[in-house]
């Protein structure tokens, strides 16, 4: 399953490449990619996973970048 979500307050690219590689390391995910402007965060991820991976990846991502937030892209 392939989810795209809104990244914000993510400040540089040195910190996108750390949440990339944490999140990687999380059990059900698949692929993770965060995009060029560090505006989207593209994760596939094993169906019926999907709330594990988030809580991890929201904490993931403001541990690293602190103020950093992740949401649900609606398409």
């Amino acid at each position: 399953m392939n989810r795209s979500y809104r990244v914000y307050s993510l400040s540089d690219r040195q910190k996108a490449r750390s949440i990339e590689k944490e999140i990687a390391k999380v059990d059900g995910v698949q692929g993770i990619e965060i995009s060029d402007d560090l505006k989207e965060m593209s994760i596939r991820m094993e169906t019926g996973k999907t709330t594990a991976v988030m809580e991890r990846v929201v904490n993931i991502c403001n541990r690293i970048s602190y103020g950093c937030e992740v949401k649900y892209k609606f398409t």
